[in-house]
């Protein structure tokens, strides 16, 4: 069997592919490729900082006329919308202008004093627009997205493991570890962990300032963290780890509270305890 290992910049982060099989050097070479493709697809389409991205377009337009978006945004929108309304708006992608007021993110000019919130998003076709001024941020959802189509992109004969700063997701999975950095000291302390699903994603405050959590050198929330802890969210597909791990930072109780079937979590404090749910 052969093996190849990849490591590229992009989401923010560091993108780390692996893949191996029964199968020539030049072909795993394509089938990296062919994944980080995607990766940089989402990346175009969803980043925030990217002032040429769709989602900077409709920030820019959308409260004033429909959009057009692509069936890989629309995707990512309808999957934020249906988890908003299953954790009552915990998970929010209109979050951007209290991040872009902490300098999380960049400001482009946007009206930052939105009326409105998740509800008043609406997509009908291949169009969105917002019913009241808002500004919306996928930084925590489309890296897990972007990873299960790195994923979906390789042949299912190849081994593949994903990688995007703490979004995981590999096949096969099952028997496998994943490291979580230690909360305490996450530059130098890791703990192994054995995979539970398909996919992995880890929040926490490795890289806190201003009261504002960035996983992975991403902002995911703006919140106010109690204590030094860091959430890991098994799941089938990494989009729904990505989006689920802060949910079960600020609330714990509303992932056993809401359906979402398949999913474990646990939380790793600076005492090295470890806590299943």
């Amino acid at each position: 069997m052969i093996s190849l290992a990849r490591c590229q910049p992009n989401l923010g982060t560091y993108v780390e592919i692996s893949v191996s099989g029964d199968v020539s050097e030049d072909e795993l070479i394509f089938a990296s490729n062919a994944a980080f493709l995607k990766i940089k697809l989402v990346q175009s389409l969803m980043s925030f900082h990217d002032e040429e991205s769709e989602l900077t377009r409709i920030n820019r337009y959308a409260a004033r006329e429909p959009v057009p978006i692509s069936l890989e945004t629309k995707f990512v929108l309808e999957q934020a919308l249906w988890l908003s309304e299953k954790t009552d708006g915990l998970f929010d992608i209109t979050v951007a202008p209290k991040l872009v007021a902490s300098k999380a993110l960049p400001n482009h000019n946007f009206d930052l004093s939105p009326t409105g919130t998740w509800r008043d998003i609406v997509i009908i076709d291949n169009e969105v627009r917002f019913t009241k001024p808002l500004l919306l941020d996928l930084g925590g959802i489309a890296k897990g997205y972007a990873v299960d189509q790195a994923i979906n992109a390789v042949d299912d004969s190849i081994n593949i493991t994903v990688n995007a700063g703490g979004d995981l997701r590999m096949r096969p999975w099952r028997g496998n570890q994943v490291e979580v950095r230690h909360p305490r000291s996450p530059h130098s302390e890791s703990i192994q962990i054995q995979m539970k699903n398909r996919a992995v994603a880890t929040s926490a405050t490795y890289y806190s300032e201003n009261g504002v959590v960035i996983v992975s050198k991403e902002p995911s929330a703006s919140i106010n963290p109690n204590e030094n802890i860091s959430v890991s969210v098994f799941a089938k597909d990494c989009l729904l780890a990505d989006a689920l791990t802060k949910v079960a930072y600020l609330d714990p109780d509303m992932i056993k509270k809401s359906v979402f079937p398949d999913i474990e979590f646990m939380t790793l404090d600076s005492n090295n305890v470890i806590n299943w749910y």
